[in-house]
């Protein structure tokens, strides 16, 4: 009944009128389908999520799809689609590597623009140790998604490996070879243009400044710290326990202290890790 009368007004030249009905409903929007928040795919399969919502005590909102937002920064993205009404679903019928990315459904009221965004990362499994995708055979194996250092640390773990740390030069050089050569080519890495760091496995989180290999509990004799670094910041005592992780620049190698708590990338050491010549 709504949309007759909304036609009649707009058919009589009565849009002035549209405002009035907006302050009648003063509703709430219900979420009715929720998409996951990832999906795992193979290149080639099919991806169909629903997103739905109705409006209680107003009209159902608007339901649209955009892609490319990329985590860890602020962008609008693409939209997908035309803008549909209390239900839109994102299909993919064969996924590409161009598909590999992060999805946001936006539900909002015309009226109140009261808003919910759900976002749904689409990647592939990221197959850390194995020589696919173009990536070649490594020693260190990048993880294209975001944890922070302790979850990293046991991402690691729960796919039988540990968190790479290298010991010296040339262990390092190895593994920024092995982590520039997953981001340039494995699906899951390019929407991580903005996100410089990737987490390895040293801390001082018991002791300040005295830094530790966390697979092995010794003490770290070589490194490759950053200009600066460790300078152990609080963000104004926002956080007083400091920075007690390292994550390594996988653009030049070096190293910086980092709070527990950032979520970043990580790198595991491939199972029978031995330097190439």
């Amino acid at each position: 009944m709504f949309w007759v009368l909304l036609l009649s007004f707009i058919g009589t030249g009565a849009a002035s009128n549209l405002p009035g009905y907006c302050t009648l409903y003063k509703g709430e929007i219900e979420i009715l389908k929720r998409p996951p928040r990832k999906v795992e795919v193979n290149l080639g399969d099919t991806v169909s999520l629903v997103c739905a919502a109705h409006g209680n005590g107003m009209a159902d909102p608007y339901v649209y799809w955009i892609k490319g937002l990329g985590p860890g920064f602020e962008e609008k993205g693409k939209h997908m689609g035309p803008v549909a009404v209390g239900k839109s679903t994102l299909f993919i019928e064969k996924v590409t590597e161009e598909d590999i990315d992060t999805y946001r459904c936006v539900v909002k009221d015309c009226c109140t623009n009261k808003k919910e965004e759900m976002d749904v990362d689409v990647l592939v499994p990221d197959e850390t140790c194995k020589d696919v995708y173009g990536v070649g055979a490594v020693l260190y194996g990048a993880t294209w998604e975001f944890k922070n250092w302790t979850a990293a640390v046991q991402a690691c773990k729960d796919k039988g490996l540990q968190i790479a740390f290298p010991k010296n030069k040339d262990e390092n050089a190895q593994l920024l070879h092995d982590i520039k050569a997953s981001f340039i080519t494995h699906p899951n890495a390019k929407k991580y243009a903005h996100e410089n760091w990737v987490w390895i496995g040293g801390h001082d989180s018991h002791e300040e400044g005295q830094w530790k290999e966390i697979k092995t509990n010794e003490l770290i004799t070589w490194f490759n710290w950053e200009w600066s670094q460790p300078d152990n910041w609080t963000k104004g005592n926002q956080h007083q326990e400091g920075q007690d992780c390292i994550g390594i620049r996988r653009t030049n190698g070096k190293w910086d202290d980092s709070f527990i708590h950032h979520e970043r990338p990580y790198v595991c050491e491939c199972p029978d890790k031995k330097l190439k010549n």
